[in-house]
């Protein structure tokens, strides 16, 4: 066990965790999208500016890091 955790780099495992929180919403809105077709077009509208804010979260903490 203590080899495969040698393995995991710290840079790596940091980079997850700055994603984790999008993975999880992304998997919440499964059942958005899924159902998108049969969605009115009011909240489909909602859920494109949903998205465009989730676009702007993820450009303004890659921002935030220093560059690779």
């Amino acid at each position: 066990m203590q080899h495969i955790l040698e393995l995991v780099s710290p840079k790596h495992f940091h980079g997850a965790l700055l994603i984790l929180p999008l993975i999880i919403v992304v998997v919440l809105l499964a059942p958005c999208w899924l159902s998108w077709v049969f969605l009115p077009e009011s909240r489909q509208k909602r859920v494109i500016d949903l998205v465009k804010q989730l676009v702007e979260w993820t450009k303004a903490t890659r921002e935030g890091r220093p560059s690779q």
